[in-house]
């Protein structure tokens, strides 16, 4: 009996457009593993590294970069050439002394832009919460990860996180600044100007003004960034 979804390869031609890489070069793409984000809007870490930074001429040399300890997520020593990395993730090369911040692209895939080795703190969306042993709260963030959190914080805020921990919430409220991460107006940015809740027959929503117009969108589709 076939285990397909023990692989650790995908068919590139079937392979989720997030990566945004060549499909007919060669036949497999390395397979992200689980855990932080959502396999179709990750790539695995030795993915990144060869295809998108083309730091590596090969697997086998992204992983041997890896696995000496060359690379860095969000402050970080990562080992696993699977490690997945998406939105919001700052990823750090010890001996080229770079570093890169994973963000959105037009069609809602990767991008990957350039980012001062020096820089702290990044902006994670909340998409949970729960209140764990001594009524202590919890928060979930977008890339998989938890952090202790104010009680007054809800789903849908942004958290601004450093080494680690909450420095400062970003209210999703009118007025705020946000990204949208996927849809039809994927990597633009605007200011809320409207929350609509959502009901049995329509999810909740929001009305965005951003350069291009004013448009709505799926309250999933967008991170605050700043007030």
């Amino acid at each position: 009996m076939a285990r397909h979804g023990n692989s650790r390869h995908l068919n590139r031609l079937a392979a989720s457009t997030y990566a945004r890489v060549s499909k007919k070069t060669v036949k497999y793409l390395a397979k992200p593993a689980s855990g932080r984000h959502a396999l179709e809007r990750s790539v695995a870490l030795s993915v990144l590294i060869r295809d998108k930074l083309g730091l590596a001429a090969n697997a086998r040399e992204a992983r041997k970069m890896i696995k000496a300890g060359q690379v860095r997520v969000n402050g970080t020593r990562v080992a696993d050439d699977a490690y997945p990395v998406g939105l919001g993730d700052v990823i750090a090369m010890a001996q080229a002394k770079e570093a890169y911040s994973i963000g959105v692209g037009k069609n809602g895939d990767i991008k990957v832009e350039k980012a001062e080795p020096s820089e702290k703190g990044r902006t994670v969306k909340v998409v949970g919460k729960y209140l764990a042993k001594g009524s202590k709260t919890m928060l979930r963030l977008y890339d998989g990860s938890l952090a202790a959190g104010d009680a007054k914080t809800k789903v849908n805020d942004s958290a601004v996180v450093e080494g680690g921990k909450i420095k400062s919430i970003l209210k999703f409220e009118r007025g705020a600044r946000c990204l949208v991460v996927k849809g039809a107006h994927a990597s633009e940015t605007g200011t809320i100007k409207e929350i609509k809740a959502g009901g049995a027959t329509a999810v909740s929503a929001v009305k965005v003004e951003g350069q291009s117009g004013t448009f709505e969108t799926p309250v999933e589709n967008v991170m605050v960034i700043g007030e």
